[in-house]
């Protein structure tokens, strides 16, 4: 017993430690700067400074009390990739998602999601979701194997529907995507003619694009420009095994891409970084509507989150086993948005830390599956009343291989407390 209060003693003393650093961080900015780093925060829906203050443990004891599972809630659960390091050095650069792949199929995950990325170190590792794709199908036998994302403007439709064919027969017809509009203008330099000229245009070529790309999976030709601007009509091989390709759409801030997704049948895509679950909530009612409005069958409308995630078995252990990855992924996040106009660039040092620490709080706290799976019930049954499908957890955001493939018996635990009631009963007869 002593020991038990020694150690809350110990976690109370760092708690007072870390509320004493973010306050003379704090007292060290000028209203000015004060008005710049809230207004950062409201516009990510982060807790102001002053509610970090009292420590994060605190905050975990006094906030709003976690839910638990509803009898009849079901969710899907899906493996995502996107943080990997392109600088690594040396053999073993793909073993995890590899070692990941195998756990997935092994342990009824619905699929596992490879992104396309360009240019940077964070994520370098995924120049080409088709060719990893095509490594994961020849190690599986039941997930399905998805592009999350594809980046349907900066390639030839034929190019898509060919790889992806490949995919589809090497797996034996569990290929699927999701299909993105492209984000960075310099990644543009890689699309077919004037990419730069293209990049205001690029939403409206993703939907012609994914148009082009199933009809040419459905065995059609299409006609395509040659250079002297004649036209030639294709029809791609190898044919694949799937009639129809599975399409998401990966759609953030726009509702309008929502919308557009549900008008042609897609599923969505999305995440929740830097979206508040109320905002998504508006954008899935509006994804089917859309669905109903063309002629589509809402209930069979799928809307995918991505979230971060770690699950063990302890939360305050978790909590500091994610706490420098994690942050390290926030600030990376943010300073790629400086392009933008991000408020993150107007911050200087010390903003940015009390920033960053506040981030990671709410992201801990209520944004992401982090701890064990009695928390992060909370955040499904959250997600289950805005209308989500299906969690995508993005694993790669940093830890150790070992950490995050031991964190994956743990997600599986959580994710068969999700089953479908059909599929529970199945299991147990």
């Amino acid at each position: 017993m002593s020991d038990e209060r020694s150690r809350t003693d110990a976690d109370d003393a760092d708690d007072f430690e870390v509320a004493r650093k973010l306050k003379e961080r704090l007292s060290s900015l000028s209203p000015e700067q004060r008005a710049v780093l809230e207004r950062s925060l409201r516009e990510r829906n982060v807790k102001a400074p002053a509610a970090v203050d009292a420590g994060a443990k605190t905050a975990a004891r006094t906030g709003t009390p976690r839910r638990t599972r509803r009898p009849d809630s079901t969710m899907d659960f899906s493996l995502f990739f996107f943080s990997g390091d392109g600088t690594a050095k040396g053999p073993g650069k793909y073993q995890l998602l590899l070692d990941s792949a195998r756990h997935a199929d092994a342990n009824g995950f619905d699929g596992i999601w490879v992104p396309e990325r360009h240019f940077v170190d964070f994520g370098g590792l995924y120049p080409n979701p088709s060719l990893l794709a095509s490594a994961i199908a020849v190690l599986t036998e039941h997930i399905q194997i998805r592009a999350g994302s594809c980046v349907l403007p900066l390639h030839h439709p034929v190019r898509v529907a060919e790889e992806w064919a490949v995919v589809d027969n090497l797996s034996g017809g569990r290929a699927a995507i999701s299909a993105a509009s492209g984000w960075h203008p310099d990644d543009f330099l890689l699309a077919p003619g004037d990419g730069q000229r293209r990049y205001p245009r690029r939403k409206d070529e993703m939907f012609e694009s994914i148009d082009a790309v199933q009809r040419l999976w459905a065995g059609e030709s299409v006609d395509f420009p040659r250079a002297d601007g004649t036209s030639q009509s294709v029809r791609t091989l190898p044919r694949p095994l799937q009639a129809t390709l599975p399409v998401w759409v990966s759609a953030q801030g726009s509702v309008e891409t929502f919308v557009r997704a549900g008008e042609i049948g897609a599923y969505v895509l999305t995440g929740l970084v830097a979206q508040r679950p109320a905002d998504l909530k508006d954008k899935i009612v509006a994804y089917r509507e859309a669905l109903a409005g063309a002629g589509h069958d809402p209930a069979k409308g799928r809307v995918t989150a991505m979230v971060h995630t770690y699950v063990g078995s302890d939360d305050d252990e978790a909590r500091e086993t994610v706490r420098g990855p994690l942050t390290a992924y926030l600030k990376t996040f943010l300073e790629q948005q400086d392009s933008f106009g991000s408020e993150f660039s107007k911050l200087n040092d010390a903003e940015r830390d009390v920033m960053l620490n506040a981030t990671f709080e709410r992201y801990f706290d209520s944004l992401a599956l982090l701890g064990t799976p009695d928390k992060c019930e909370s955040l499904i049954e959250d997600l289950v009343d805005i209308g989500v499908d299906e969690v995508a957890c993005l694993v790669d955001f940093g830890l150790d291989p070992g950490q995050v493939l031991k964190g994956l018996d743990h997600l599986t635990e959580l994710k068969d407390r999700y089953r479908h009631r059909g599929e529970t009963e199945g299991d147990q007869s």
